[in-house]
């Protein structure tokens, strides 16, 4: 982020528009929730001189003619970025399934299906519904709280593609920056577009932590496979680290950047980091963004505590999810057994660095879930999978669908009425 004096005021430069020579200006010191959208203004990227910029009350968009780019050149960069996202999705997609689907499917000769199946099959449909609804209103309070307008569609919109990048990123992690750049093509301020979805995944780490928390001391004993529980204890571990770090950074910043350090140059000293000074910095920078938009939420205890109920609740209907799929093809397991054997699964495929942690996430089902026979665990897994992994896919794209209709429809709109 680099930063430039204009009008006797510091201002910070973000880029987040398609366009990467778009830039967006907001004063740094402007840091109060409530005025985020003091002096935000969009203008064409500069060059080496510092940027002119406009009066606070302009718009923040700049005219198509002003922008002194060629709107074809425009038009072929937008398609030719369109075509690379796409077959990027697809790529993953085909590269997830065909490690999923790879062997010879077995023959289903389990519980025969009836109304109690059905049943079971709504629930954990019902899991998914409260696991999105959850993350929605965790957006539509901070909208609120933050002084933006109140969008349920776009809350939602910024939930599902959330979930959807973080299955098409390594490790399941990665749709933080995908949403701050929708929440501002939305006409969200900057501030407010970068704090939302950065508390949203702190909180969202904070909610597995209890959850895992919880089961690890009250029902430790619930699987017998030491690799796994292994496994499982160092991924709790990781996902303890980035929330812990990020309020440390809050709290006491000298002091977590000085461990940041310590590991950064451990990892090139092991030949695990490449350019410490880089990942240094990068580390530097995230913390300090989560911290910051941390605290401007904080300032609401109460908004703080029942976003974080709503990520435990987010994260006991995923886990849920497997107690409901089990019991379709006739299996019989507890609820709390079933609960809190998912946490480990999910905990101990967290550092596989694969989308969605896929091969990891199936194996572990498989180990801990054997209590069905073997066909019925395997269309178990399947329709686990769908409802946990493919559904936030599926329901990603067609956001992006919609949006892109919608977009089509009124360009020929506004033509017409030209």
């Amino acid at each position: 982020m680099k930063e430039t004096e204009t009008n006797s005021e510091s201002y910070q430069t973000v880029t987040v528009t398609e366009d990467s020579n778009y830039v967006v200006y907001s004063p740094v010191s402007n840091t109060d929730a409530n005025n985020t959208t003091d002096h935000l203004i969009v203008q064409p990227e500069a060059h080496d001189n510092a940027p002119s910029v406009a009066d606070s009350s302009e718009s923040d968009s700049v005219p198509e003619e002003e922008i002194g780019r060629s709107p074809n050149k425009k038009s072929i960069k937008k398609t030719a970025g369109f075509a690379l996202f796409l077959i990027f999705n697809i790529v993953v997609l085909f590269l997830t399934a065909q490690a999923e689907f790879s062997k010879e499917a077995p023959k289903y000769q389990g519980k025969p299906f009836g109304a109690e199946s059905i049943l079971f099959l709504q629930g954990a449909i019902l899991c998914l519904v409260i696991v999105l609804a959850a993350e929605t209103i965790k957006y539509i309070l901070m909208m609120k709280y933050l002084g933006e307008k109140k969008s349920v569609r776009v809350a939602f919109e910024t939930a599902a593609l959330g979930k959807y990048y973080d299955s098409l990123t390594p490790s399941g992690a990665g749709g933080q920056p995908f949403q701050i750049w929708h929440l501002h093509s939305k006409g969200y301020s900057t501030g407010a577009s970068s704090a939302m979805p950065l508390t949203g995944f702190v909180t969202m780490q904070f909610g597995f932590v209890i959850l895992a928390l919880i089961v690890v001391i009250f029902n430790n004993n619930v699987i017998s496979a030491v690799p796994l529980k292994i496994a499982a204890y160092a991924g709790i571990f990781t996902y303890t680290i980035v929330p812990f770090m990020i309020v440390l950074s809050a709290i006491a910043p000298k002091l977590s950047f000085r461990i940041v350090k310590f590991f950064t140059n451990l990892g090139h000293k092991i030949h695990i980091i490449k350019n410490p000074e880089e990942s240094l910095a990068k580390a530097e920078k995230a913390l300090t963004d989560y911290s910051e938009s941390l605290k401007k939420i904080g300032k609401n205890k109460l908004l703080l505590l029942v976003l974080f109920a709503l990520s435990v609740l987010f994260q006991v209907a995923l886990c849920s999810i497997p107690f409901f799929v089990i019991h379709v093809f006739g299996g019989n397991l507890g609820f709390i057994q079933s609960l809190s054997m998912t946490v480990f699964v999910y905990a101990s495929v967290t550092l596989i660095p694969t989308p969605g942690n896929s091969g990891a996430a199936e194996g572990s089902f498989y180990i801990l879930f054997n209590q069905l026979d073997t066909s019925g665990l395997f269309w178990a897994m399947l329709l686990w999978r769908f409802l946990c992994y493919y559904s936030f896919i599926l329901i990603g794209l067609i956001v992006y669908g919609v949006n892109a209709i919608q977009k089509l429809l009124s360009r020929k709109k506004n033509k017409s009425d030209e």
